[in-house]
């Protein structure tokens, strides 16, 4: 996340399995089999080991631990230095491990926790499935929601734009401030009990509409996208900001998934990359009952604003030479051609710079190159870096696609400001220190990105959620890569002990086998995608503290 200012019904035999809960006390480990299944799955015979105790990071390819009660679930596709303190359970030192290796897109590895009870246990299929219409009598007759039918491409789908009446604020018992229309898209292909169905959140605008995330074509399930509350079109106006915050969030989809369970029967599943996948996370802290397990991508957990852990990882990503050469190309933009970046940025015109000036657009872009290089490009591009003899041109082009100057445009900051607001409010941010580059702007030429004041940081936020996982986590999978800051990684790019792992974990929890072909990634709307797709560096990097690197 980051921008300016930035199928074969299984028996029950096949998944309702428990496996081996491992516990860390005093330094040594122990098993507890007193929920393990007098004959254990051929699944876990050969693949699932417990973590090594004297270090509790992963460091071995497919070490794993899988618990019926509590736990986690660890599998890595090679040696992997513990280097990432921010991710989900890493403070956990009591569990099963406190932190967790570097990201990759193309193959990462898994951290899940706990394996609680499949409901795919059973043959229950129930009635036949109904009609369209049917089905919009049935969503039509929730209270609150208003539907409206859609077209999709997506094979054997009926596709539906629901809207949701929520209110501002879930806790005032009188909603005094009202309601709003909260977005949802709904891709249908049953409501009987054999075909799960994937809660989707973006963190943002719902901009996947019709278009399958990986569980939902691993599955050949139902789908929704939840637009998240203040993004897109789910607003509520007049606007209260304090109401935006991770609790009211995850009230929405708990209103949401309470409402689809009255049509769906099959397992339910909460999923999201990177944002989203933190807003999965945040559901599932406090609402656990709703779903049957979440699968959460690069789900990155911040502790301060800013949070100092990240800055180590950019002297050990990549090869020397590459982290070298992004260096020089990030100098040589600020310091010797900082003018001709300004006027190249201006003759942009499809946008403005009215809420924070081209000047510090351009620096908030510059030294956002080295974190947004190794987010989205990564080792296999080091060869496209340019070379110092470059033109101006030729730089500017390179810095477009990179880190562009117009993620601090007016209409860039107008769509993703409800993003930057969380994260002075709960969600913390990294320090984006950059000690090779000289700024020249102050935080007072970024107050622009926000649309209120900047708010008093709650700390407590997110080491609620820290605590509450270190202690209760269950029916949790975290996918994490290698190469960038937090990006995602995927189900079908692991290596294929990891891949079958996961596989099986999503069978034990809906009861249905994956399918095993390769997903291509969703298709987004260029209509409704504002590029980039998310931030790519948060609007508050040039507000962190010095930390030396």
């Amino acid at each position: 996340m980051s921008s300016c200012c930035s199928a074969r019904r299984p028996r029950t035999s096949d998944v309702c399995h428990a496996l081996v809960r491992p516990l860390v006390q005093s330094g040594s480990r122990r098993e507890d089999r007193s929920c393990e299944p007098s004959a254990r799955s051929a699944v876990d015979a050969d693949a699932w080991r417990l973590l090594p105790t004297s270090e509790v990071a992963i460091s071995t390819a497919s070490a794993a631990a899988v618990c019926c009660s509590r736990g986690a679930l660890a599998i890595s596709d090679g040696e992997v230095s513990p280097s990432k303190s921010w991710r989900l359970l890493a403070s956990a030192r009591a569990r099963c491990m406190s932190e967790f290796g570097p990201m990759n897109r193309a193959v990462g590895f898994i951290v899940a926790a706990v394996i609680g009870s499949a409901s795919g246990c059973g043959d229950n299929l129930g009635p036949p499935a109904m009609n369209r219409a049917q089905l919009l009598d049935r969503l039509r007759a929730l209270p609150g929601v208003t539907v409206t039918e859609a077209t999709t491409k997506v094979p054997d789908a009926e596709y539906f734009i629901l809207h949701f009446t929520q209110p501002v604020d879930h806790f005032d018992p009188n909603q005094s401030e009202g309601t709003f229309q909260q977005e949802v898209s709904l891709l249908h292909r049953s409501e009987l009990a054999r075909v799960p169905m994937i809660i989707h959140t973006s963190g943002y605008w719902d901009n996947y509409r019709d278009s399958e995330v990986e569980l939902t074509h691993l599955l050949d399930a139902n789908q929704v996208s939840i637009e998240h509350r203040y993004f897109g079109a789910s607003r509520p106006v007049p606007t209260d900001w304090t109401k935006l915050t991770i609790q009211q969030m995850a009230a929405d989809e708990h209103a949401i998934i309470m409402a689809l369970r009255r049509v769906y029967g099959g397992a339910f599943l909460t999923t999201g990359g990177s944002k989203g996948g933190t807003t999965a996370v945040f559901h599932h802290r406090y609402y656990p009952d709703d779903v049957d397990g979440t699968v959460a991508y690069v789900a990155p957990i911040s502790f301060g604003t800013p949070d100092p852990r990240y800055p180590p990882f950019f002297d050990k990503v990549g090869p020397d030479w590459c982290r070298r050469k992004v260096v020089e190309v990030a100098t040589d933009l600020l310091v010797n051609r900082r003018d001709a970046m300004e006027m190249l940025a201006a003759k942009q015109s499809d946008f403005a710079y009215d809420r924070i000036a081209i000047g510090p657009a351009v620096e908030s872009a510059i030294s956002g190159f080295e974190w947004s290089f190794w987010q989205y490009f990564g080792v296999n591009h080091c060869g496209l870096l340019p070379e110092l003899s470059a033109s101006d041109e030729e730089m500017f082009a390179f810095l477009d696609k990179v880190s562009p100057v117009a993620d601090c445009s007016d209409q860039r900051l107008a769509n993703l400001e409800a993003y930057y607001y969380q994260t002075y409010n709960q969600l913390g941010y990294p320090d984006y220190y950059v000690p090779y580059l000289t700024l020249r702007y102050s935080e007072n030429d970024y107050s622009g990105e926000l649309p209120t004041p900047e708010p008093a940081y709650d700390a407590s936020a997110m080491h609620d959620v820290l605590d509450y996982f270190s202690a209760h986590g269950e029916r949790m999978m975290l996918i994490y890569g290698e190469w960038d800051p937090w990006i995602a990684s995927s189900i079908s790019g692991l290596k294929d002990t990891d891949h079958d792992a996961a596989l099986t974990i999503l069978q034990h929890w809906t009861g249905v086998t994956p399918r095993t072909d390769a997903w291509r990634g969703a298709t987004i709307s260029p209509a409704l995608a504002v590029a980039p797709f998310e931030p790519r560096m948060l609007p508050v990097r040039l507000r962190a503290t010095s930390t030396a690197r």
